[in-house]
This record gives structure tokens, C-alpha cells and sequence, in this order.
């Protein structure tokens, strides 16, 4: 219908389905904000079983990075010129914010870089705080 539509991935989704931001000549390309959150490998899969095997030693952290971290030195504003999409890179929240608040037309890419070596530990305080609030929350009721 012609509104914004915007949706988050991880790099790696963002690389296997790059050929989405495909359209044939002629074509009016949609309004679609693609934010890809950028830390150069599969992070998420940290919060795997297997993230928690890869504390277990270097020979399971090499075999983790190897396997799962799948690291790509992809250039993501490289790829996007490819296709003639627009690129912004967000390095600060200030950033984020300004792309968010203003996309250009059409379809645009927002890259976030991240750093995944704590990605595990991150998300371990990022649960607990969301455990703590929720927890408040349901004492003041």
C-alpha cells in the first residue's frame, strides 16, 4: 500500500537473501528499510548450546568460529552500490536514529555494526534486566 516497511536481520540473512534487492528495469522498487545488524558472522548462534561449548577451551572456541561464527569481511556498502540501493551506516545511536527518522525513497539499507565476541554475555544481562523489571512490575500489581 505504498507505507514504510521496515524489518531488522543479521548479516548473514542479509548476504543469503542479497538478491532480493533485485528489480527488474522498470520496476518502482518498495518502500522497504532493511537494517542489518552487522557483526560480521552469525553472533546470534552464541546464544546457541553451541556458544556455551565454544567457553570450553581454544580448540572448541576455534572449532565455534569456524563453524558458527562464520566471519565474511563482506563490504555491505559495496554490495548495496551493486544493486542500486541506498546505504547508510549507523556508528552511533544518534545515526540510527537520523536514518530511522528519515529513509530516502524506495528501498534503503541501515548497517549496524556490532562486535560478537560478547554477544553471549550481553544477552545474559540483557535476560536478567528484562527478569528484574518483570519481576517489579508484578510486585506493584
Amino acid at each position: 500500500g505504498g507505507r514504510l516497511v521496515r524489518v531488522l536481520v543479521g548479516d548473514l540473512a542479509f548476504l543469503h537473501d542479497l538478491n532480493a534487492l533485485l528489480v527488474p528495469p522498470g520496476e518502482v522498487r518498495p518502500r522497504l528499510q532493511v537494517v542489518v545488524l552487522n557483526d560480521d558472522g552469525g553472533g546470534i548462534f552464541s546464544l546457541l548450546e553451541q556458544g556455551a561449548l565454544a567457553a570450553r577451551g581454544a580448540a572448541a572456541a576455534a572449532a565455534f568460529e569456524r563453524l558458527f561464527g562464520t566471519p565474511h569481511g563482506a563490504d555491505l556498502a559495496a554490495l548495496c552500490r551493486g544493486y542500486g540501493v541506498p546505504h547508510t551506516r549507523a556508528d552511533s545511536l544518534d545515526a540510527l536514529h537520523a536514518s530511522l527518522a528519515e529513509p530516502p525513497p524506495g528501498t534503503s539499507v541501515v548497517e549496524v555494526r556490532a562486535l560478537r565476541g560478547r554477544r553471549r554475555e550481553l544477552d545474559a544481562h540483557l535476560r536478567e534486566a528484562v527478569h528484574a523489571a518483570a519481576r517489579a512490575a508484578l510486585r506493584l500489581s
